[in-house]
């Protein structure tokens, strides 16, 4: 996997949930490993190894099958929460991260099977999504770090976030009503850390701004900046591009609704419905798909893709 992307739904981004560090980085190798295969359901294995895990997290191999077999046990117990509708009325739905897990000593290996809630936020995405180079934060020493990264990063396009109701931002990070309860201890021991370890570690430069209402401090806005675009390894003789049918449709809607994409190559006032029946035009000729090579490759074109269209 050299272009090691991970995507998102927003409703997950934007979910509730407290996972630990490590948590965390087990979830992400295998929602990137769960990208190089074809069909995904609750029954599908998704394997991390131990070696790439330590490679991955620069973390020593033993060390690495130790924290994996210790976070699968408590993934099993843990749950997010996200805002849903029932009914046509705003609702909070709660799930589950993971059916089971299964680890296996001999090769340093587990076995990760997502729930049916993950499988839906992670593969066959069409709009409204998030997605970041794996890579971006795996350097990043605290669970705060991750969260805040993810939660920014969606608005990275914008330049600035949503202003975030003080509680509301404390859940998205994990923190529950006991933790840092005053302002003072949530920006010292959780924020500022965070902000300073992603202007750090990543890609992004990140500062934010305080709204009150009357004394109190009741919401807080983040301003980002990239540093560098991180852009895909092609290797042009390992790719010919030709796509199936499938494929040209699946990737035809995916590169219309990708606003990166879109923001280059759309034309001024055209339909996304119009800008996708061109694209699949565009994606009938092998010699044009190539000058798209970066954008399918970071929308999930790999050589498996080849027979089936992948997520």
């Amino acid at each position: 996997m050299k272009n090691k992307l991970v995507v998102k739904d927003n409703a997950l981004i934007d979910a509730s949930f407290n996972l630990s560090l490590i948590e965390q980085r087990l979830m992400l190798m295998g929602i990137v490993q769960a990208r190089e295969l074809g069909e995904l359901t609750p029954s599908t294995p998704v394997e991390i190894q131990a070696l790439s895990y330590s490679k991955q997290y620069n973390v020593e191999e033993t060390t690495a099958y130790k924290s994996l077999v210790s976070a699968s046990k408590t993934l099993k117990l843990r749950y997010f929460s996200y805002r849903d509708r029932y009914k046509d009325q705003d609702a909070i739905t709660i799930a589950g991260w993971v059916n089971r897990i299964t680890y296996v000593k001999s090769s340093g290996t587990v076995v990760v099977y997502f729930s049916e809630e993950v499988i839906k936020m992670i593969s066959r995405l069409e709009e409204q999504f998030t997605q970041y180079y794996l890579d971006q934060v795996s350097a990043f020493d605290s669970k705060y770090s991750i969260r805040l990264y993810e939660l920014i990063v969606k608005w990275l396009e914008v330049g600035k976030t949503e202003k975030y109701e003080i509680n509301d931002l404390r859940a998205k990070l994990g923190l529950n009503e006991k933790e840092y309860k005053t302002m003072s201890l949530f920006k010292v021991n959780v924020l500022d850390k965070a902000v300073d370890e992603v202007n750090a570690k990543s890609d992004l430069s990140i500062k934010y701004e305080q709204f009150r209402t009357g004394r109190s401090i009741t919401h807080i806005q983040f301003k980002i900046s990239q540093k560098r675009v991180i852009k895909a390894i092609v290797e042009p003789k390992e790719f010919t591009f030709k796509l199936s049918p499938n494929q040209i449709a699946l990737f035809a809607r995916k590169l219309a609704y990708d606003n990166a994409f879109g923001s280059t190559y759309a034309e001024q006032g055209e339909t996304l419905e119009s800008f996708e029946l061109r694209l699949m035009e565009v994606l009938r000729d092998d010699k044009k798909c190539r000058a798209f090579s970066e954008d399918l490759i970071r929308l999930g074109y790999s050589e498996k893709s080849k027979k089936k269209a992948v997520a």
